[in-house]
């Protein structure tokens, strides 16, 4: 995904060369290693890279220290909250080139601080359809409802990695809710019990199977076994080879007639132990500049089908009327962007325990509201006095 979607490029230990940079990526898409290739080709840099777990990222970044030989990580944004462990080099605005969409700037930025370069924007929930099982556009969440009794018994109505909270925050955002409200966590809100219940019992009435993860939903709807999933940008390509002419897509419907506003992000180039002003500064720019030009940005459109920052290279994509990239940047209409502060990295752990308690039956929705702000108050109160 974009949650269950992302990129990074950490560095494991190699040896030092003059043209080398060592890297590691989350991004879990096929084709990425042969953009670095092609990226390390055009710059003449030699590009080491391991793929990381998202999770296992965190746990990297946090345990960084200045004894790391990471070079460099793309990841999603909101990891820039992690500022405080990773200590991330402050980009000067001068490495930011002016073809980039300065609304994604927004993204990478913490306390003011530029911390990283927009390299790719949205990264957005949409909605997948097998035009096998359904005939016509989706506008509200009782339009797929309806469609249950008419799917063979074995086909899933409707996936998505359902435990993730990346997936939670559309419906969140239905009720009129979010995590961050000026820059402050907002758990313990009317919007949040709403959510809560709506989501479980979607889960409670057979609509959606609880158990079913990520790989789960990506797989049943791949084998044609699912009606529709709710994924990430990231996994159109994807869908495009396994169902050809049967794949629709679409953004979130409504419920109960408010849109829904998945989050929306971007993958960033940063540098962690202020690699950016040591040693290997210049190799680091020429790479840096290379991930925001024109043949790059082509590229994480062309093999990817990602959405470019380049705003040149947005405007010619645009100039050819490819369906597929009209409906992303409407699907990108109804977004929010996703903050990048600390506040947000623990208002995401605190979010999973609440959402699984609620759904055990451990608390009702309105305990879960108290005990998750609770909880966020009391993990950010003890991150600023460390």
């Amino acid at each position: 995904m974009w949650r269950v979607f992302g990129l990074v490029v950490l560095l494991a230990m190699f040896p030092c060369y003059a043209t080398t940079i060592k890297l590691a990526y989350t991004m879990k898409h096929d084709n990425f290693n042969q953009l670095l290739s092609e990226l390390a080709e055009q710059t003449e840099l030699t590009v080491d890279s391991v793929l990381v777990d998202q999770k296992a990222l965190k746990v990297r970044l946090v345990q960084a220290n200045s004894a790391t030989t990471t070079d460099a990580v793309i990841f999603p944004a909101d990891h820039l909250g992690l500022n405080k462990y990773a200590n991330f080099s402050v980009i000067p605005e001068s490495l930011i080139a002016e073809t980039t969409d300065k609304r994604t700037l927004d993204t990478t930025r913490v306390n003011g601080q530029l911390l990283g370069i927009p390299i790719i924007q949205g990264n957005h929930l949409l909605l997948f359809y097998n035009t096998r099982y359904v005939k016509k556009k989706i506008n509200d969440w009782q339009d797929i409802i309806k469609l249950k009794p008419m799917l063979p018994e074995q086909v899933k109505l409707i996936t998505w990695s359902f435990m993730e909270m990346y997936w939670f925050i559309p419906f969140l955002s239905a009720f009129e809710g979010d995590l961050i409200v000026d820059d402050k966590v907002q758990l313990n809100t009317s919007a949040m019990q709403l959510a809560l219940r709506y989501v479980w019992d979607l889960n409670q009435q057979g609509i959606v199977d609880r158990e079913c993860d990520y790989s789960c939903s990506h797989a049943a709807f791949q084998n044609q076994q699912a009606a529709f999933i709710i994924n990430g940008a990231w996994s159109l390509n994807t869908y495009k080879e396994a169902l050809g002419e049967q794949l629709a897509v679409q953004p979130l419907p409504k419920l109960n007639g408010h849109f829904m506003q998945p989050y929306y992000s971007t993958f960033v180039l940063a540098f962690p132990n202020n690699s950016l002003q040591g040693p290997n500064k210049d190799n680091l720019i020429k790479f840096a500049k290379a991930v925001q030009h024109a043949p790059f940005q082509h590229l994480i459109w062309q093999k990817l089908h990602d959405i470019p920052v380049n705003t040149q290279v947005l405007t010619q994509l645009l100039e050819q009327n490819d369906d597929t990239l009209l409906t992303l940047l409407a699907a990108l209409q109804h977004t929010k962007p996703m903050p990048s502060s600390a506040a947000m990295i623990i208002a995401w752990e605190v979010l999973t325990k609440g959402f699984s308690r609620y759904g055990s039956g451990a608390l009702t929705a309105e305990q879960a509201g108290l005990f998750m702000q609770g909880l966020a108050e009391r993990s950010i109160a003890n991150e600023e006095v460390q």
